[in-house]
């Protein structure tokens, strides 16, 4: 009877006690923002930045600004964003969220009747990060979205652009 009571004992404690391996859900990334830019846009003279915080376990928030030059057309944005990584692990992960900020757009040829425009924006996007390293510092990010622009008229402009977030690379601090 003792080797069965025992042998219960052991059984018991052994199926309530969870593994070690068995633990769910993502483990919290240690940091609470990152810094990040695209270092392959600016060969094509186009440069964004991008500052991201945690809000809470599951949701960031942060700011963003981009500018590039062609020969006949400048554009720049600035725009603030709310992401939400449905995993729990802010930071790291899939991430969906919306953005809402200022637009402008020229066109640059010698003639002094250039079209110009201001325009608010706001907007969608997904994407995903990927923090690497033993340290999990460094952020590697790519992603799309859309932005609906409202207010100022510009002459054959959609007034849908999209965002492309080709790689942003940046480090968790």
């Amino acid at each position: 009877m003792q080797k069965v009571l025992s042998a219960f004992v052991v059984a018991l404690v052994g199926a309530t006690a969870p593994a070690y391996a068995q633990v769910s859900g993502p483990l919290p990334v240690p940091h609470n923002q990152t810094v990040s830019a695209n270092p392959f846009g600016l060969v094509f003279g186009w440069f964004n930045a991008e500052y991201e915080r945690k809000l809470t376990p599951a949701t960031t928030w942060g700011v963003s600004g981009s500018m590039f030059d062609f020969d006949l057309f400048e554009y720049r944005n600035g725009n603030a964003l709310l992401r939400y990584y449905p995993q729990g692990a802010a930071l790291k992960g899939f991430f969906l969220g919306g953005r809402a900020g200022v637009y402008h757009v020229a066109h640059d040829d010698d003639d002094p009747d250039d079209d110009e425009a201001t325009f608010f924006g706001a907007g969608f996007e997904l994407g995903y990060t990927w923090l690497m390293g033993r340290d999990q510092r460094i952020g590697v990010s790519l992603g799309a979205g859309a932005n609906r622009l409202f207010g100022s008229d510009l002459d054959g402009a959609s007034l849908t652009i999209p965002t492309v977030r080709i790689v942003n690379v940046g480090i968790s601090f």
